[in-house]
């Protein structure tokens, strides 16, 4: 199981493409330490029940690092102990832009493991990654990024694909070899902010397909850099053994991926935490417990979503077991409702189709 944990919408950044509202990011909701001990062992009670052995919990947001590190210091305390017979791990998706020497020993520790995000070059970053003020945030981002380098804690990335990438891959695949950046190539969302600059900024699933082709053939003809580039080994993985996981290809991520909004919502994902999606929630685990919710879901549409994709003509599709209709919440972008299929289809259809050609000039398939 993967545990989404949202302490807080809120944010200091105000990227231009966020899936998540202004409305949502200047809430001011969070959650206190006590509900999150709670929802941590009822998460520990339903695993025990269920059998299973892993977790990972993956502090999210809004900016998580706005909760507090003396609320980080005390829940992490708690979950080395209550997590101590599972197989365990800690992440959190951040700006960085709070990161600190006292944060940074506080990881070690706890062994957290960090993720940002940064869009390449300076000129590739700073025109949608902006703080309130609608600055630019790549000098801040890198300057963190050397001081946890500095002391030793792991991180990873993420680059968001959007329309200033097109005609500069080359571009940022040198500026992530040459500081050494392995990332995952993730597509946009018309959803929260990002709807309001979409046509500016977002790409058709014709364009992205075509920069996220290219990119690739970078990194897999590339024999001297050996970035590490998970989305790239997810899909080749993928495709040579037939079996996906993760939330946007797997069969069905809310077997596998539990979210919880500050305001103690158990939704479908983090992206359901938007004000326009909470309708979308569960139950509430401020009023019902994690077991009634948990049973609840199963019979909504969004739980069932992938025998709706299965029995649409996605099944007829020779990368069907790849992709099983592409994310949940892009679906519902998409559609309306949980019976649509991904927009970005034919774009995996080419992808697909490409890796698996050099897979198997490779002789890897």
């Amino acid at each position: 199981m993967v545990l989404l944990m949202h302490p807080t919408n809120s944010c200091n950044f105000s990227c231009r493409y966020c899936y998540l509202s202004e409305g949502t990011k200047t809430a001011l909701n969070f959650m206190t330490v006590d509900f999150a001990k709670n929802v941590l062992h009822q998460v520990k009670d339903y695993l025990f029940q269920n059998k299973q052995q892993r977790i990972e919990i993956l502090w999210h947001g809004g900016e998580p690092l706005l909760w507090g590190i003396e609320n980080y210091e005390e829940i992490l305390e708690f979950s080395k102990h209550e997590f101590c017979d599972f197989d365990y791990r800690t992440t959190m998706q951040t700006n960085l832009s709070l990161i600190n020497e006292r944060y940074i020993d506080l990881f070690l520790k706890y062994r957290v493991n960090l993720s940002f995000s940064i869009d390449g070059t300076k000129e590739l970053h700073d025109d949608l990654r902006v703080t309130q003020n609608g600055e630019g945030t790549f000098d801040i981002i890198m300057n963190k990024v050397k001081l946890c380098r500095e002391k030793g804690l792991h991180l990873g990335c993420i680059v968001v694909a959007n329309r200033n990438h097109i005609g500069k891959i080359p571009e940022l695949y040198k500026f992530m070899c040459d500081n050494k950046i392995g990332f995952k190539f993730n597509s946009l969302f018309n959803a929260g902010e990002a709807k309001k600059g979409i046509s500016e900024f977002g790409l058709t699933p014709s364009e992205y397909a075509e920069i996220y082709i290219e990119l690739f053939d970078l990194w897999f003809d590339d024999e001297k850099n050996k970035l590490h580039m998970s989305s790239f080994v997810d899909i080749a993985a993928g495709l040579i053994s037939k079996k996906v996981t993760g939330c946007t290809l797997g069969q069905n991520c809310q077997e596998q991926f539990l979210a919880i909004s500050p305001q103690g919502d158990v939704v479908p994902c983090g992206r359901f935490c938007d004000e326009e999606l909470i309708k979308y929630s569960y139950g509430n685990l401020n009023t019902e417990s994690l077991e009634s919710i948990l049973q609840k879901r199963k019979n909504t549409d969004a739980y069932n979503r992938h025998k709706y994709i299965e029995a649409s003509s996605c099944k007829k599709c020779k990368f069907f077991d790849i992709c099983h209709g592409g994310c949940l919440h892009d679906g519902y972008i998409n559609g309306g409702n949980f019976k649509t299929k991904t927009f970005l289809c034919e774009s995996y259809k080419k992808i697909l189709t490409h890796i698996s050609k050099k897979l198997k000039e490779a002789e890897m398939l």
